[in-house]
Parts: structure tokens; sequence; C-alpha cells
């Protein structure tokens, strides 16, 4: 009977053996070879918070626009000690499951005082086998042109047209806005988790590193809801002279008080394919 049993014992060791390490053996070749795994592109749609950090202070402006009813502009904008608003985040990313990857990326803060972003990421992917789920960490460098603008008031047309330069603005009121721009240099890290052939989910974590912002200017345009085809396109307006004359706290502006540099925080889902 011991004789009997030992080789049934062998065998069956064998036969989980076998089970256990040839499947895995299969499944890693599976991964290894499988398209799926290999290249990817992709559409995404991530929401998370955005950070302004600013110095508090007052902002006054006034400007007299070129039409011979002198239409004049005056506001007093006090800005807060930050802002926390809600960021969108939506792009295309493509690369290899493991290896290069690149994404672009659109980001936009919808508020009052608001920042446009447009950036560039290369990074590396290392791909994690979890079950029948795959798991990415993809440390990255990001570079990003952004404006950032502050909604500061309307300029009221008083009689026949609003003129700047030689633009001419019959409309009843044109929308007044202080922006500048800025580039930024930011360190990434990407989680994110293949949940389905199409679909993922993801983490972003970023550190924008900028020094300061750039070419400030007094925006003037058409509202949306009194724009028309025949409207005028929007006029820009450097603030280094007189008329407009831009004060922050009794001293000439010359950059925005706000610093881009900070922390962004993304989560969001991706639609997937194979090329």
């Amino acid at each position: 009977m011991k004789t009997q049993r030992t080789p049934l014992y062998l065998l069956a060791l064998g036969i989980v053996f076998c089970f256990l390490f040839g499947s895995s053996s299969v499944h890693a070749q599976q991964v290894k070879t499988s398209l799926y795994l290999q290249k990817y592109r992709s559409v995404f749609l991530g929401f998370g918070p955005r950070f302004l950090n600013t110095d508090p202070g007052t902002i006054v402006t006034t400007f007299v626009d070129d039409s011979p009813s002198m239409d004049s502009f005056n506001s007093t904008f006090d800005v807060k000690d930050g802002y926390t608003n809600l960021g969108i985040n939506f792009g295309y990313k493509f690369g290899r499951y493991r290896g290069l990857s690149h994404d672009i990326v659109f980001d936009v803060t919808a508020t009052s005082s608001y920042t446009f972003k447009f950036g560039y990421s290369l990074g590396w992917n290392f791909l994690f086998d979890k079950g029948d789920k795959n798991l990415l960490f993809r440390p990255a460098i990001q570079g990003l042109v952004a404006n950032t603008v502050f909604q500061i008031g309307q300029l009221e047309n008083n009689a026949s047209y609003i003129q700047v330069d030689e633009l001419q603005y019959f409309e009843s009121e044109l929308d007044v806005e202080l922006r500048s721009a800025s580039i930024t240099l930011a360190p990434r890290l990407d989680v994110t988790y293949v949940v389905a052939k199409r679909f993922d989910v993801f983490l972003k974590l970023a550190y924008d590193l900028s020094r300061d912002n750039i070419q400030p200017s007094l925006e003037l345009s058409v509202p949306e809801d009194l724009r028309t085809e025949d409207s005028p396109r929007d006029s820009s307006l450097d603030i280094d002279g007189n008329n407009p004359l831009v004060l922050y706290n009794g001293e000439k502006l010359e950059s925005l008080p706000y610093n881009p540099s900070g922390l962004r925080a993304t989560i969001g889902v991706s639609y997937l394919w194979n090329r």
C-alpha cells in the first residue's frame, strides 16, 4: 500500500506545482506579449483642488477710453489671502505600459479669478500585476504655460461706442480683467489602476515650480451674452503707463500679486484603446 501511495503523492505534488508555476508563467507571458499591455492611447477627465497663493491687498484700476465721450473705468478689487477652487483637467495620453509615456493636458479653474493651463509631461511607466488588474506608477516631469485672470468689473458705454486704440465697441459694456502669464516646471507622480480593458482610474500629484508671473495686462472683451459674429476682437493694454493706471496697495503694479507655485492634485478616469 505504501509503495502505491508514494507515486500518487508525487504525482499530486507535480500537478499542484505545474498549476501554480505554470499558470503564473502563462499569465506572465500573456502580460508580456499582450498588445493591450504594450502600447496605449487614451483620453482622460479629472478633477481636483487648485490652490492660488496670493498676497492680500487692494488693486485700484483707472482707465479712460479713446472715444469722444471718454468713457471711464474705476475699480477697486480686494485680493484675498489665497484662493481654493475646483479644477477641471482633461487631455490625451499615450505611450507604453512599461516604458516611456507622454500626456498633453488642459487644466481650467472656472471661477471669477481663474487660471487656464496647458501642459506636456514626459514620464516612465512602471507596471505591476495585481491579479487580473494592473497598477502603474509614473514619475514624470511636466512643463506648463498658464494664464491667470482677475475679473475686476465692467466698462460701461455712456454714449455711442467705446474705443480702444482703433477698435470701436458698440456694445453696452465690456468686461475688464487683469491677466498675466506664467511658465511652470512640475515634478509629478501618477498612480493609475487599470480596472478594465478600456478604463483606468488615476491619481496625479504635482508640485508647480515657478519664479513669478510675467506680462501683466488689462484685457477688455465683449461679454459672452452680448457677443456676435461682428464683435471686435479683445483688446490688451500694457499696464506700465498711466492709462490704464493700476496700483497695488498704493504702488504701481508690476506683476499680479500671486505665486504660480504650489501643489496640484487630480483624480479621474481614462478611456483607453490600443495602437
